[in-house]
């Protein structure tokens, strides 16, 4: 399975990067307290470090994007990227799990699981060799 489709790496990595972008980085910089909604999150009262916290988290995936669809020009950048991205997806599973079993999230979280678990396999299909 290990980069069945790595000839279309860098396509994989401008939509990656687009969707990052488009999905969280912009939702969590610009509205990160509509988002938290959206996604079920109780949002508190002072919401000074919650927008302070998403808007960084925004920031960070911003940035991750726009290193994806730098990477897409740049074959030779794409191993790395492609590494850095299936370490986050890892992570996210990680987390995502530990907060369901602590029932510590909503439950768009813990069905969020699954997303992180598809994206590493396409990544992984994508995967430049």
């Amino acid at each position: 399975m290990l980069g069945i489709w790595n000839a279309y790496a860098n396509i994989f990595l401008v939509v990656a990067g687009v969707a990052m972008l488009v999905a969280f980085g912009l939702p969590l910089m610009l509205v990160p307290m509509s988002w938290a909604r959206l996604f079920r999150w109780e949002v508190p009262q002072s919401q000074n470090l919650a927008t302070f916290l998403g808007r960084s988290v925004g920031v960070f995936i911003g940035i991750m994007a726009v290193f994806a669809l730098k990477s897409a020009q740049n074959p030779s950048y794409q191993p790395f990227f492609f590494d850095l991205m299936l370490w986050i997806f890892g992570a996210m599973i990680v987390l995502h799990v530990y907060g369901a079993v602590r029932k510590a999230q909503p439950i768009t979280e813990t069905l969020e699981i699954f997303i992180w678990v598809v994206l590493t396999l396409v990544t992984l299909a994508f995967y430049p060799l």
